[in-house]
């Protein structure tokens, strides 16, 4: 689908000096205040490990900018073959420790649901981009950070998910394993009307803090979206909008799931990472963007806003989208379009290779789909001089160990 080109730059200077005053500053861990601090310091900050955090709206100065920055950068959605509502990774965590060593700080782009904020936890990031072609995408992660503004634990970010009430009394500790949290989230029975409420109370924080305009479509997506949550709690698993018979990791699966040395890695694993995703959502420094990886909208307009304001990509996971962009005209327009990107010298694609009939070197024993690293630049250069028209070739070549 070739998208139409969206407002450009020349709105964007006016908007973009508070969000990257917040996301030029490493993320910091402040410490608990002495004295009461405002409701917007509150939201803003960090909760400690044993800390509960007041359910309220993050600090106001993010909220024009956010919303402007999402309508500037974003251009027309399209469809997709699935609602990836949630992911199909099982391999999502065997990259983790060599993400997890690189330097923090950079920009993250990301395309699809949960990973991303595994990723997020991993590569410490001051500022993201989740970039989809669904529009359904910006929406489920606005509601995202909605739940984890209003979390006051990693278990109660899962009750809020599906629907059901929080025990704060009986609350896992900080230092509980990410199965008790599960378990604890699932104490009460679903509520349907505690549920309603939180959608609502969403889409108006949407609206009213977040500067997000949602149309009557927008809302009975969002309702549509939060009510598979609802119905099917944590063993909602992803599907094709055409069945295939396979069956799919439930997302319990995916959020127990270990890396490859069985150390369980996922961004509510810990209390600390799960405290470092909600810190920037709550500081609007996770921007869900529409747009297509080949289009002439969303990429052109981040490159330009990170060139104007000197932030370079440090992460870009693009899951296995290029296999869906091999057609000549369009891989022509993805290669320009990560070309353009200001990125860091060690800049570094993180892919995922789904096997449909031949295997990935790398893929693990019981996965169907494997996660690798890969150079940007390596890319670039390659592509530049003779251009690739194989998926499996793209997902296996110049991979880091």
């Amino acid at each position: 689908m070739a998208p139409t080109t969206p407002r450009l730059l020349p709105r964007l200077a006016p908007i973009l000096a508070l969000l990257v005053a917040a996301a030029c500053d490493p993320p910091k861990t402040e410490p608990a205040a002495s004295a009461p601090a405002s409701a917007s310091a509150r939201a803003s900050a960090p909760a400690s490990a044993s800390a509960v955090t007041p359910a309220s709206a993050p600090a106001a100065p993010a909220f024009g900018p956010f919303g402007e920055l999402i309508r500037t950068l974003s251009e027309p959605g399209g469809d997709f073959i699935s609602d990836n509502l949630i992911s199909n990774e099982t391999s999502y965590l065997q990259t983790a420790n060599a993400l997890a060593a690189r330097p923090a700080g950079g920009v993250y782009v990301g395309v699809g649901p949960e990973q991303n904020f595994t990723y997020l936890a991993l590569t410490r990031p001051r500022l993201a981009f989740i970039v989809d072609i669904r529009r359904d995408n910006l929406l489920q992660h606005l509601y995202n950070r909605f739940l984890f503004e209003e979390a006051e634990s990693r278990s109660h970010f899962l009750a809020l998910l599906v629907g059901r009430p929080y025990d704060a009394a009986t609350a896992p500790p900080a230092t509980a394993d990410v199965d008790a949290v599960l378990k604890h989230a699932e104490t009460k029975a679903p509520d349907p009307k505690l549920f309603a409420t939180t959608v609502d109370r969403a889409m108006k924080r949407m609206q009213e803090a977040y500067g997000v305009t949602l149309t009557d479509k927008d809302k009975r997506a969002l309702a549509r979206m939060t009510q598979v949550f609802f119905d099917k709690q944590l063993d909602l698993r992803f599907e094709l909008k055409e069945t295939s018979g396979r069956k799919y990791p439930s997302l319990r699966e995916l959020l127990g799931a270990a890396d490859p040395a069985g150390k369980k890695r996922g961004f509510l694993a810990t209390d600390e990472t799960f405290r470092f995703v909600q810190t920037m959502e709550r500081e609007g420094r996770v921007v869900p963007v529409v747009g297509d990886f080949a289009g002439d909208g969303a990429f052109p307009a981040i490159a330009a806003f990170l060139q104007k304001n000197d932030l370079r990509v440090s992460t870009f996971y693009v899951s296995n989208v290029e296999q869906y962009l091999l057609e000549p005209p369009t891989w022509s327009k993805w290669i320009r379009n990560v070309a353009a990107l200001p990125r860091t010298d060690d800049a570094l694609f993180l892919r995922c290779y789904l096997d449909q009939g031949k295997k990935h070197p790398k893929q693990m024993e019981g996965h169907r789909t494997a996660t690798v690293l890969a150079k940007i630049d390596d890319f670039v250069t390659r592509e530049q001089k003779a251009p690739t028209r194989s998926w499996f070739k793209i997902a296996t070549e110049g991979n880091l160990d």
